[in-house]
C-alpha cells in the first residue's frame, strides 16, 4: 500500500454547460489553475453522448453512446501534467446503467456539477511494467 498525506482543504465547485466536453473542460480548468498538482474529483450531471472505455487487463475496449444519459456518479483524480483520470456510472431512462473509464466525447446535455478537492503534495504517475498504464506513484509505503 502506498499513500500521500493531505495537508490542505482547497476546493472548487464547477458547473459545465450544454455542449461542453467533460474531460476537455477539466483539463482546461487545471491548466488555467496551474497550482493544482493533484486533486480528487466527484460530480453528477447529464450528457447527450458518452465515450466510455473498459480495460480488460490487456487493452481498452471503447463503448460509444449517442443518447441522453444521467451522470449518476463521476469520480476520479488529477495528477502530474494535469492528467485527469475519471470513471463514471451513467443511467438510462429504463433504469439500467453503463459505466467505465470516461474519455473525451462525454458531452454535457443539461449541466455537470463537479467538485475538485486539491491535494498537497503533488501526486505523480509512472508506467506500470505489467499493464503499461500510468498509475499513481505515491511517496509513502506500508509493508
Amino acid at each position: 500500500m502506498r499513500y500521500v498525506h493531505q495537508t490542505n482543504q482547497e476546493s472548487y465547485l464547477l458547473r459545465l454547460f450544454r455542449g461542453e466536453d467533460i474531460i476537455e473542460s477539466l483539463q482546461k480548468f487545471c491548466k488555467h489553475h496551474n497550482h493544482i498538482g493533484s486533486g480528487r474529483i466527484q460530480g453528477i450531471g447529464a450528457v447527450s453522448a458518452a465515450k466510455i472505455d473498459f480495460f480488460n487487463g490487456i487493452e481498452y475496449i471503447t463503448n460509444t453512446f449517442s443518447e441522453n444519459l444521467e451522470l449518476l456518479s463521476l469520480t476520479g483524480n488529477i495528477a502530474q501534467d494535469k492528467i485527469v483520470h475519471l470513471h463514471g456510472v451513467f443511467g438510462r431512462s429504463d433504469g439500467s446503467c453503463v459505466g467505465g473509464h470516461i474519455m473525451s466525447g462525454c458531452i454535457v446535455s443539461v449541466t455537470c456539477e463537479i467538485q475538485i478537492l486539491v491535494l498537497d503534495p503533488q501526486v505523480t504517475r509512472e508506467e506500470d511494467p505489467h499493464t503499461k498504464l500510468k498509475l499513481l506513484n505515491l511517496p509513502n509505503e506500508i509493508k
